[in-house]
């Protein structure tokens, strides 16, 4: 029976193993907004990009574990991540208080067409994908108020192609009529950095909670978006994996 465990155990690390090593690749930042106090994210992906919580730091339960909550007065700035001229995923899942029209995810460098990169919920549920004056929505009513929801959006630089899934499934998607083209700016979550309006920096604040924000340099088709869905940080869901099968051995 132990040689059974062992052989299960060797098994399944090896297949979550593999699972864990394609969904991270090329990851370039990953908040799993876990921290429970302070005023610093950590990036799992192991880029660096660290956030700072500008504003009032609360957590709230997640789809996964905890989440960030925003209140209208509260954003989260990581380093530049370059987008410029690449493919590139964005995923995240909201519940959104459903007010104005409120960015989730952002990049500024300019206002000017396809120089400032941003995700917004729309007061009417719709979903947009901006690279600003160059934008696809997805129809009015795609996410609900006060409901979970995951946003995955990308863009494929060879073929200038947007898309845009709401919990897994497509939406929207148009061909740009350019790359996103802007080479600076932060990254802003629950905020955009648009210092020429009256409002800056609470333009268009985000009003909700948060969870799970990933960012890829490179496409994620459709099976992984899918399995995505549920998928703790992989690093994490090992050890949680490797600890649980432990347990089980030692009580045999």
């Amino acid at each position: 029976m132990r040689l059974f465990f062992s052989v299960a155990l060797t098994c399944l690390l090896a297949f979550a193993s593999l699972e864990a090593q394609e969904l991270t690749d090329d990851m370039v930042l990953a908040f799993s907004f876990n921290e429970g106090a302070g005023d610093k994210v950590k990036d799992l992906s192991q880029s660096g990009n660290d956030g700072n919580i500008v504003g009032k730091a609360a957590w709230v339960d997640g789809w996964l574990g905890k989440a960030l909550y925003f209140d209208g007065a509260t954003y989260v700035v990581s380093p530049h991540i370059p987008f410029d001229k690449q493919s590139f995923t964005i995923q995240l899942w909201v519940k959104p208080e459903m007010g104005a029209d409120e960015i989730v995810f952002s990049q500024y460098e300019l206002n000017s067409a396809n120089l400032s990169l941003h995700l917004r919920i729309q007061g009417d549920g719709a979903i947009l994908m901006g690279f600003y004056s160059n934008d696809l929505v997805s129809p009015p009513a795609s996410v609900k108020k006060g409901e979970w929801h995951n946003l995955t959006c990308r863009f494929d630089e060879s073929l200038k192609e947007r898309k845009i899934y709401i919990d897994g499934v497509e939406v929207a998607s148009d061909v740009s009529a350019s790359s996103y083209l802007g080479a600076i700016g932060e990254v802003w979550i629950g905020g955009w950095e648009r210092p020429t309006k009256p409002e800056h920096p609470f333009y268009q604040i985000y009003h909700g909670a948060i969870d799970e924000v990933r960012v890829w340099h490179r496409l994620l088709d459709e099976e992984e978006i899918i399995s995505s869905l549920d998928t703790e940080m992989p690093v994490e869901s090992l050890e949680k994996m490797a600890a649980t099968w432990g347990k089980i051995k030692l009580s045999r």
